[in-house]
């Protein structure tokens, strides 16, 4: 591969990381999907301590509520049909499964 063929070859990449900061950067209103009946108490409140919880955080809520949290992405992706909320849930699930340590070791 030739240089050029390099650069092509990572540009992607470069467009992909650049729109998922973009995605993480527009937080979502949870509050106004409980509100309006889109999602349940209880993916709310769990979703909501999710986003914030640091990277050593998640690896405890994960080993802890592995179920919630997979039962509530499911049931997200479900309810939700707006794309800007789709794509950050999605990038929040890209985001965890690079991030964490469930089900190896």
């Amino acid at each position: 591969m030739d240089i050029r063929g390099a650069v092509d070859a990572a540009v992607p990449t470069n467009i992909i990381a650049a729109k998922a900061a973009e995605v993480r950067a527009n937080l979502v209103n949870w509050q106004s999907y409980l509100q309006s009946q889109m999602i349940s108490v209880e993916d709310c409140e769990f979703i909501k301590k999710f986003e914030v919880a640091n990277s050593e955080e998640k690896q405890v809520i994960l080993t802890n509520e592995g179920h919630q949290c997979a039962k509530t992405f499911l049931n997200l992706m479900a309810h939700i049909s707006k794309e800007q909320t789709v794509q950050y849930i999605l990038t929040l699930i890209d985001d965890t499964l690079k991030n964490t340590n469930v089900g190896t070791g």
